[in-house]
């Protein structure tokens, strides 16, 4: 037996088992044909000749040499770049989300709420190991 008509049969036996127990519809089952090539999706390249090809080619490449006067890709590269948050800011903002969901009687709260503490405490575990260690004697100035 071939093996693609093997699975197109356990795929049928299995969509029969669904319909007899009441999960899937008969009215809603399509083959395996329709399933890999959607009505939507299933179109022939073949009414598409050479000179039809080569236009939509040339216009694509036109449209490449042209995107300056025409305004470019609408990305902004000339534009400010926002720099990202720093990891106090991050902090703060985590510190007022904890205080909101502190007040929240919910298991996905609560849930939040640990995960956000998670964050805090490896936010500073990372912000230490940056330390430098100092000595008294570096705050002042020898005169």
């Amino acid at each position: 037996m071939d093996p693609i008509t093997h699975v197109e049969k356990q795929v049928e036996f299995a969509l029969n088992d669904l319909v007899s127990r009441g999960a899937l519809q008969q009215q809603n089952r399509m083959d395996i044909t329709t399933l890999l090539n959607p009505h939507g999706e299933s179109y022939v390249l073949t009414e598409a000749n050479d000179k039809d090809i080569y236009h939509a080619v040339m216009d694509a490449m036109g449209a490449c040499e042209t995107m300056d006067k025409n305004g470019g890709d609408d990305v902004d590269e000339d534009g400010p770049v926002k720099p990202c948050l720093n990891w106090q800011d991050v902090l703060i903002a985590v510190s007022t989300i904890i205080q909101y969901v502190a007040n929240i009687n919910d298991p996905h709260a609560h849930k939040v709420e640990s995960l956000l503490g998670s964050l805090t405490r490896l936010l500073c575990i990372d912000e230490s190991r940056l330390m430098r260690d100092t000595v008294l004697i570096d705050f002042f100035t020898l005169t």
